[in-house]
């Protein structure tokens, strides 16, 4: 009799520590495939992203004028979180979105009366910083980190 108590013993708290671990690990288990899941969208939407600048012009009272088209298949939301830097001779410059930019600054207009900046649509940045006669660089950046680099002279 005394190991049929033992047995059971053994046999209940084998079942206790079984079902401890499975409620241990099914939620990690859900979480990592979550996060998977969340990564792999990501992932999507800038394989689906791409950008273009297709001329870069700038003029010596300070105003740098870039079209950008969107060549990819996704929207770029928040066209005012893209980043732009301009290499200068002295070094670069990470430039700021204000709306009705007038120094150090860059604002901007989408072509052709377009709603978004959507595939197939071009984006007219309007850059104001001061800069002299030579080459620069220009990078534009869309918020998911797609990046565009072009180089113009003034």
């Amino acid at each position: 009799m005394e190991k049929v108590i033992t047995t059971a013993m053994l046999v209940i708290a084998s079942l206790v520590a079984a079902i401890a671990l499975i409620n241990a690990v099914l939620p990690a288990t859900g979480k990592s495939a979550g996060a998977l899941a969340a990564a792999n969208s990501e992932a999507a939407k800038r394989i689906k992203t791409d950008i273009d600048i297709i001329y870069a012009t700038g003029d010596t009272s300070g105003t740098i004028t870039v079209w950008v088209k969107n060549v990819g298949t996704q929207i770029i939301r928040s066209v005012k979180d893209s980043d732009i830097i301009i290499e200068k001779p002295s070094g670069a410059a990470r430039l700021s979105y204000v709306d009705g930019c007038s120094s150090e600054c860059w604002d901007f207009t989408l072509e052709d009366s377009a709603s978004a900046w959507s595939s197939r649509v071009t984006v007219k940045f309007t850059i104001t910083t001061a800069v002299p006669t030579g080459n620069f660089s220009v990078s534009v950046a869309a918020p998911n980190g797609i990046l565009a680099l072009k180089d113009f002279s003034v």
